[in-house]
């Protein structure tokens, strides 16, 4: 089972696992910390309303926060299939779905406390980017939702399937 406290001890591997070196993860992990903490308190796992303050199981996956970093942020550089990502941290799929559903949702709250979200709003994008020079575009190809309509289904085609 990967873990926070064996991963950390060979920096390498870390950066190779997570995409994100130590002193990166310490400054991520201070801000996440508040957000877990914040929800643990009124929620549990599953997302249902608290009715008992929350304990660490000593049976329980994920009771530490670095781990559950470790986690998500494994889960995002390898994008493996659920279940086998559930066999790498010793749970079961459905656990895995659940954690993945909840750390995914802290994680965007923690990058957007830190402002380190991407921007999706072009103007914003352009003001942001205004005083750099050098621009680096990522050109990964994504799907689109394309609409029924043949004829503006055309308008958007990108020609890569011949027919």
């Amino acid at each position: 089972m990967l873990n926070y406290t064996t991963l950390k001890k060979n920096e390498k591997q870390f950066l190779s696992i997570t995409g994100m070196e130590l002193d990166l993860f310490d400054i991520l992990h201070a801000s996440y910390v508040k957000h877990w903490t914040k929800y643990i308190k009124e929620y549990t796992v599953s997302g249902e309303k608290r009715q008992r303050a929350h304990r660490k199981r000593k049976d329980g996956v994920l009771e530490e926060t670095e781990d559950q970093l470790v986690f998500i942020l494994h889960y995002f550089k390898s994008n493996n299939i659920q279940e086998h990502h559930a066999a790498f941290y010793g749970m079961r799929q459905s656990q895995c779905h659940a954690w993945i559903h909840l750390l995914l949702k802290l994680l965007k709250k923690t990058l957007g406390a830190l402002g380190d979200l991407p921007e999706r709003d072009a103007a914003k994008l352009r003001q942001a980017l205004s005083g750099i020079k050098e621009i680096f575009i990522d050109g990964t190809e994504r799907d689109i939702q394309r609409p029924l309509e043949e004829e503006v289904q055309r308008k958007h085609y990108s020609g890569k399937k011949n027919s």
